[in-house]
């Protein structure tokens, strides 16, 4: 992940639109801490998949942790809408794969701005998200 963002910073790899979405699994540390390290495995396991689905044809990375970062380059700003909605749709189980979702479509102007935009809409996607589920919030 960090070798292609440094690509497309350097001007090594050209790209007309860039859109960055993040994802941070929500409940891993409960999965972890309720049912084992195995389950939290399972999960990331298939939320990987679901993503990998929903952005078919995207650079899916796990960026560390229970955070992932998706790469969609040369995809139109309306697609990676619709396909975030889509993942709203699909990963939004508490008990089963949900997602913290932010992302930002005009990377190829400044990815470095942009992914910082994602970042923060993902973080505060997360809060709501503890909003909603309050025992499900990190010690």
């Amino acid at each position: 992940m960090n070798n292609r963002i440094d690509r497309l910073l350097s001007g090594e790899e050209k790209a007309d639109r860039i859109g960055i979405v993040f994802a941070d699994l929500n409940g891993l540390k409960h999965v972890n801490d309720s049912h084992g390290h195995f389950a939290g495995d399972l999960l990331l396991k298939n939320a990987a998949f679901v993503l990998q689905k929903t952005f078919e044809g995207c650079d899916v990375y796990r960026a560390g942790g229970d955070e992932f970062m998706v790469l969609a380059v040369d995809l139109p700003e309306e697609e990676i809408a619709d396909r975030v909605q889509m993942l709203r749709g699909e990963a939004d189980d508490p008990d089963a794969v949900s997602f913290a979702l932010g992302y930002c479509t005009d990377a190829a102007a400044n990815l470095r701005a942009s992914m910082h935009t994602a970042d923060e809409r993902m973080y505060a996607d997360k809060e709501h998200f503890y909003a909603m589920h309050p025992s499900r919030r990190r010690d």
